[in-house]
């Protein structure tokens, strides 16, 4: 009776054991379809975005840097003028009174 008892145990035990030999196959096989699936769809997406040959992005992004540039020399001109013709003569009127001070 234990003999059959100990038999059984142990057939149960293979079972189990070949239960989790499975289930384990089972999600490394279904982990490898996931990265598969993954990588090809990452794979035809580059392989669209490099076959795009528009050149939307680029144009729009040069003459963004472009107008940028242009605006930035304008406001760096109109500052210097500013700064050349109005503050720094008055400046120096300003500063020649307090030394020239009569008081």
């Amino acid at each position: 009776m234990k003999k059959k008892a100990i038999e059984l145990k142990l057939r149960t035990i293979q079972i189990l054991h070949c239960n989790d030999k499975v289930t384990i196959i089972e999600r490394i096989n279904s982990r490898l379809i996931k990265v598969k699936l993954k990588t090809s769809q990452l794979i035809n997406r580059s392989k669209i975005i490099l076959a795009d040959q528009r050149g939307e992005g680029t144009i729009s992004q040069a003459i963004s840097i472009l107008t940028a540039v242009v605006l930035g020399s304008l406001l760096l001109m109109g500052l210097y003028k500013l700064i050349g013709e109005t503050v720094l003569p008055e400046l120096q009127n300003r500063i020649q009174e307090m030394f020239n001070y009569q008081g």
